[in-house]
């Protein structure tokens, strides 16, 4: 719809998560660097929380892209699962063969594959996305598949990324066992003003619209109102490029974003931001307690907010494009009437021509 009319080679704020349109803000580069030293040494559980649409998604899918194929990496982002459906689900995504005798079959499978991968000079990567869903119980079994060794060698490493909640479930003490086995953990914070504005231009460019699309004070408002989050950065950005497309704006102003404000799109959120974390360090320690780098977590935006928060934003771009149909339909039909009457116009002038030419030749 408003991509032609911006250039844009495909649409820049997309919701799903896409590495190829990741922007490394600061705190983005200290995820990754995490993320980069935890899966090449092999250290074992790492965690990465985050507030909702922070781009925790978008930091693992980055990393797994980098992966040589050395490793077989499997990732599960459907976690309100029972641990037998768990084992199962990680079974079948490794695409091993049937399991017999249930839960042992499975687990006997797992470790007879790794071991085999192992001896061959590859390891194992299982990601777990969502992972604040997953019970006590699953979270066990999580920590039991960390077991696998072979020759004193983990076979089989775990990346656990969640919303704060995963946080609060960690610290709690029957899960002492399972912190104890966490390697490194990184809290993804939103983003600041000026790394909001960095954003909204990367993925403009990217997309390969013109960077400054988007005003400052549009941006500072953007900012303001998503509290630095990606997604609701995202889901505002695709409102205003909608509403700028209707209104045929050669630029996305503060003006736009007073229009959505106005219409409720991404107000009415509350985006409390998660504490600040400890700054990362340099070579972080591979084992320790996951409390030594954990940031405290806050409360998030809920579920059903963030579902109604989409709707609404799904239903003024529904009525944006039902009103810019209307307005190219009229458009045509202006067109159109122009052209009759240029037509009917030229027909005359014909005729005119004609009865001079008898004239002459009279």
């Amino acid at each position: 719809m408003y991509e032609h009319f911006y250039r844009f080679r495909e649409k820049p704020f997309q919701l799903a998560p896409n590495p190829e349109f990741m922007y490394k803000s600061e705190k983005h580069k200290s995820a990754l660097a995490y993320l980069e030293y935890g899966l090449m040494e092999n250290v074992g559980i790492i965690v990465l929380t985050g507030e909702v649409g922070s781009g925790k998604t978008t930091c693992g899918r980055y990393m797994m892209q980098k992966l040589d194929d050395s490793v077989d990496t499997a990732m599960l982002a459907n976690t309100c699962i029972t641990p037998d459906q768990m084992l199962q689900m990680i079974h079948d995504a490794f695409e091993l063969p049937p399991a017999e005798n249930g839960k042992a079959g499975l687990i006997n499978g797992l470790n007879s594959y790794f071991v085999r991968q192992h001896e061959k000079g590859r390891r194992g990567l299982l990601v777990i996305d969502e992972a604040q869903n997953l019970s006590a119980q699953t979270l066990e079994e999580v920590r039991m598949l960390s077991n696998l060794q072979n020759g004193g060698e983990p076979l089989l490493q775990i990346l656990l990324i969640g919303q704060p909640e995963l946080l609060r479930t960690l610290k709690k003490e029957h899960m002492r066992q399972f912190t104890q086995r966490v390697a490194l953990l990184f809290h993804l914070d939103a983003l600041d003003r000026e790394d909001t504005q960095a954003y909204i231009d990367h993925r403009v460019v990217h997309a390969g619209g013109d960077k400054g699309l988007f005003t400052p004070a549009a941006m500072q408002r953007i900012h303001d109102l998503s509290g630095g989050i990606p997604r609701a950065i995202n889901l505002m950005c695709q409102a205003a490029l909608v509403y700028g497309f209707a209104d045929e704006a050669k630029s996305i102003t503060q003006d736009i974003i007073r229009q959505i404000t106005r219409d409720r799109i991404g107000v009415g959120i509350d985006f409390e931001l998660a504490a600040k974390a400890p700054p990362a360090k340099a070579a972080p320690a591979a084992t320790g307690n996951a409390g030594e780098h954990a940031a405290a977590p806050s409360r998030s935006a809920t579920k059903a907010d963030l579902e109604n928060f989409r709707m609404e934003v799904k239903g003024r771009i529904r009525q944006m494009e039902e009103k810019s149909t209307i307005r190219s339909q009229k458009l045509v039909n202006k067109l159109a009437r122009l052209l009759i009457r240029e037509q009917k116009r030229t027909r005359l002038l014909e005729k005119r021509i004609e009865k001079l030419e008898n004239k002459i030749v009279v």
